[in-house]
């Protein structure tokens, strides 16, 4: 048995972990204000080149190379190194903070999903279908 007493309201001591430190924090919501970018294409990739932020990216690139014209996305860096997963925008599209996130427009309202790597549904023909159609036109989660 330990000697621990839990305390009545408990507190973050960030640990001195090297660079990646303050990446992986015990705490939700946006840190800064800052919006994302939107492109001209019904996707809008929000991602960094590590393994699993390149995954949607390579996705997207072979049904281009396959001549689905109805996959052209525009992608938009995620410094996760400076802190961009904790801009507002970007918590809004994900509240964990996690890249990849994926926006697309395809259907009648915008729709975010933020795993969008881990699911075979996440293509240009039934991302649209997935997502909820609510009447306001704010961004909701995409299923599937």
């Amino acid at each position: 048995m330990s000697d621990y007493i839990f305390p009545k309201v408990w507190k973050w001591e960030q640990p001195s972990g090297g660079q990646f430190a303050s990446i992986n924090r015990p705490i939700a919501g946006p840190t800064h204000d800052a919006e994302l970018p939107v492109g001209k294409h019904p996707f809008q990739l929000y991602s960094l080149a590590t393994p699993n932020g390149q995954k949607v990216s390579i996705m997207f690139e072979e049904l281009l190379a396959k001549g689905h014209a109805d996959a052209e996305y525009d992608a938009w860096p995620i410094r996760i190194g400076d802190g961009d997963q904790f801009g507002r925008g970007f918590v809004a599209i994900n509240p964990n903070s996690k890249i990849p996130a994926l926006v697309t427009a395809a259907g009648p309202s915008p729709c975010a999903s933020s795993s969008p790597g881990q699911s075979s549904s996440t293509s240009p023909r039934n991302s649209a279908n997935s997502c909820p159609r609510p009447a306001s036109g704010a961004r909701k989660p995409c299923r599937g």
